[in-house]
């Protein structure tokens, strides 16, 4: 066991720890060219390796060397841990956050005082490190359904937190002045340090992979015309949402939508202007849907919306609102002779639930009777009589 935490041995282990995650992160980087994070987080280990090797050097290179120069990069490639996640988030990184560490040990080691104690920088060095792991932990934490930040949070924060016990056993040492590479905890210290430089790299791996699976599977379920969801997303989350009607007995509407003789519309103006109306559509019933409605184009010119908590009159209601809506976003195109309405058929959930192809096989039958009226109308659809008989009962 002395030989895991000998601290020339540690200290090996560590600059070679060092070394393979930048490896790891610069190759996962070379292919994942998208993902800065990644190089950012290798740089900062990059630069923590030289760092360490000039710390170690200390009484055989120049003090500015080992002291000024080494603690000063280190304390850089620290402040680029907070850079890394700045990036992952799409935020400004302005350089002079982690060039500001470096820049206050530099000044404080002009003054004499400070740069003959070593206990004083290793206290000094200790908390800004500190706070750099604890700046990016607070700004990796945010909710966005990605798991793996919570994570990289609390690995950052247990690592800020075993860094900090380093100056209460500086303070309580009964021999002052000792080197840190001679300290009783630079062995531990060195063996915590090495297992956090690999689990952070894993967890920035596996943060950005699973950031690119989650886009993967938005845009597997987005309709890339108009940001609506498609067909899939429609099913997914309106099944969802009738099995919760159901279990609360709580109303829920379904509407369908065509838009009237849009043939016509791509036959006289083309298609780019189709694809406008289309746009057009979505952004009206964008606006005009609550938060927890759902809305998503099925196709061609058909969109349908899942309604929670609304009953077949409401939902009527709305759908009439959204019609009106799209006829002023055609007009506000300012196409001659453009014009453009849109049909709806409604259908509602009974109390006792019903699976979303019966919802839609009778908004569909509304939507029908809606264009038979010459479009530009919403009609209210009935499911199946022993639905009746099913309440009923």
């Amino acid at each position: 066991m002395g030989l895991l935490v000998d601290p020339p041995t540690m200290f090996l282990a560590l600059v070679a720890s060092t070394l393979a995650a930048t490896l790891l992160l610069l190759w996962c980087f070379w292919l994942n060219r998208g993902e800065r994070t990644l190089l950012v987080i290798a740089l900062a280990f990059l630069v923590v390796s030289p760092a360490s090797l000039l710390m170690a050097g200390r009484g055989t290179i120049p003090a500015w060397l080992s002291i000024d120069a080494g603690a000063g990069l280190l304390l850089f490639g620290t402040g680029l841990t907070w850079t890394a996640v700045r990036v992952f988030n799409g935020r400004p990184a302005p350089l002079w956050v982690p060039l500001a560490g470096v820049a206050l040990w530099v000044v404080a080691c002009r003054v004499p005082a400070f740069h003959e104690n070593s206990d004083a920088r290793v206290v000094a060095g200790t908390a800004l490190a500190a706070l750099y792991y604890l700046a990016a932990a607070r700004e990796i934490a945010i909710r966005d359904g990605l798991l793996t930040r919570f994570a990289v949070a609390a690995v950052l924060v247990a690592h800020s937190a075993i860094i900090l016990l380093r100056i209460p056993l500086v303070l309580l040492d009964p021999s002052p002045g000792v080197s840190s590479f001679d300290a009783i905890w630079f062995g531990p210290a060195a063996l915590e340090s090495v297992i956090f430089i690999q689990v952070i790299a894993f967890l920035m791996v596996s943060l950005t992979k699973e950031r690119v699976e989650a886009r993967l599977r938005s845009a597997a379920l987005a309709d890339p015309l108009t940001g609506l969801g498609n067909r899939r997303a429609f099913v997914e989350r309106s099944t969802a949402a009738i099995g919760h009607a159901t279990r609360h007995g709580r109303p829920l509407a379904v509407v369908v939508f065509d838009l009237d003789r849009f043939k016509e519309i791509n036959d006289r103006h083309g298609h780019p202007v189709g694809d406008a109306v289309i746009q057009a559509f979505a952004g009206a019933a964008t606006r005009r849907l609550r938060a927890s409605d759902f809305v998503s184009r099925l196709g061609g010119e058909e969109f349908a919306a899942i309604l929670p908590d609304t009953t077949a009159d409401e939902a009527r209601l709305v759908a009439s609102q959204v019609n009106q809506a799209f006829e002023m976003a055609v007009a506000a195109l300012a196409r001659a002779g453009l014009n453009c309405t849109a049909s709806a058929g409604v259908a509602q959930s009974p109390a006792t639930g019903s699976t979303l192809e019966e919802l839609l096989s009778a908004a569909d039958r509304a939507l029908y009777e809606a264009k038979r009226r010459g479009g530009g109308q919403v009609c209210l659809g009935r499911l199946p009589h022993r639905f009746s008989a099913r309440a009923a009962a």
